[in-house]
């Protein structure tokens, strides 16, 4: 315990001299949570492929202001990549990508268009509903062809693509259309990593051009990157040694608990 504190006073220090305006006590607290928030989001992505984001952007938000939440959090995705991105795709469906990603181009205006034209609680209803049903079907034993049509696959990314403009969720569909299909956990798993990065590596482009990337947020994504390989190698040492079917149910549970947050918050408001 006492090697741990030493660790988060060490570790809070450069923020405060860098920014003599940052109180050093809230800097300390602040870290402690985002280090405790990147440590349990790695875990999940290391052993579903996906969930980074759903795990860390509650956590961070209970310390951090929305603006600082996101570009954290993306950073922290691409910072965890570095970990398992070589070997996650030698075995990526790679035919999937290819559709997928510009799916999730289009898709993304159209969904922020949408964004203007619906309240928050008609955009969590929809997609919770959404996820939902989805994962229902999965539960029963939905499956698409080994080799789905194209214009399929290029669906699935522009469907992902409108929840993420409309929502900044963009995982769901994907998830959902990969685990319908015949393959292994471990190609679920592997692709999933690479389109998570490739999200996260497109949105760090307009937040850097927005100056939401700013130093604190590098600093805090740096400071936490012991944890994110700590987490990253427990999550995959899970999955490896997990039965396949293991992987399934963890990520429906997610998807269902996922929509089940947003139909709730949608009809509390």
């Amino acid at each position: 315990m006492t090697l741990a504190l030493i660790w988060l006073f060490v570790l809070a220090a450069p923020l405060a001299f860098l920014d003599p305006e940052y109180p050093y006590w809230l800097a300390k607290q602040q870290l402690l949570l985002v280090v405790f928030s990147a440590f349990l989001a790695a875990l999940l992505r290391g052993f579903t492929g996906f969930g980074f984001a759903i795990a860390a952007v509650p956590l961070l938000s209970l310390v951090l202001p929305p603006a600082r939440v996101v570009p954290l959090t993306v950073v922290l995705q691409v910072l965890a990549s570095l970990v398992d991105l070589r070997a996650a795709s030698r075995i990526t469906d790679w035919r999937s990508m290819v559709w997928l990603t510009p799916g999730m181009v289009v898709g993304t205006p159209l969904g922020l268009f949408l964004l203007t034209r619906l309240s928050a609680n008609d955009a969590r209803l929809t997609i919770g509903v959404l996820i939902l049903g989805s994962a229902m079907l999965l539960g029963r034993g939905l499956r698409l062809p080994a080799r789905p049509a194209n214009w399929m696959i290029g669906l699935v990314g522009v469907v992902s693509g409108v929840m993420n403009g409309v929502a900044a969720m963009s995982g769901p569909p994907v998830v959902a259309y990969l685990m319908a299909l015949p393959h292994s956990a471990m190609v679920v798993r592997a692709t999933s990593l690479v389109f998570f990065t490739l999200t996260a590596v497109v949105a760090m482009v307009p937040l850097a051009v927005a100056g939401l990337i700013d130093r604190q947020t590098l600093l805090f994504a740096l400071l936490s990157w012991p944890v994110l390989l700590v987490g990253t190698h427990l999550g995959a040492w899970a999955f490896h040694r997990a039965k396949p079917h293991y992987h399934r149910r963890i990520a429906l549970t997610i998807l269902s608990v996922l929509a089940m947050v947003l139909i709730a918050r949608a009809f509390r408001a």
